[in-house]
């Protein structure tokens, strides 16, 4: 299981106002299957797909860190600079 950090961590705020940051793609993974705010769109099936494809030795980290960040977009979450 690749449990290597992203090249650069996503911080982004949640619908409660809370900011969170996830520095790699095991916690992107727990993080789109237990606390996304949608559950249905494209990018969002696209980032759960990469993720454990990532955890499997499939592609890299920076792969699942950009699928992550389109979810992002598709859901309109907001990420932090």
């Amino acid at each position: 299981m690749d449990t290597q950090p992203w090249s650069r961590p996503v911080q982004f705020e949640t619908a409660g106002g809370d900011v969170k940051i996830l520095t790699s793609t095991e916690e992107a993974s727990y993080y789109l299957q237990n606390d996304w705010p949608v559950d249905i769109g494209p990018k969002f099936i696209e980032a759960q797909r990469t993720c454990l494809d990532v955890m499997a030795g499939i592609g890299g980290p920076d792969d699942a860190r950009a699928a992550f960040l389109e979810a992002c977009k598709e859901a309109e979450i907001g990420v932090l600079p």
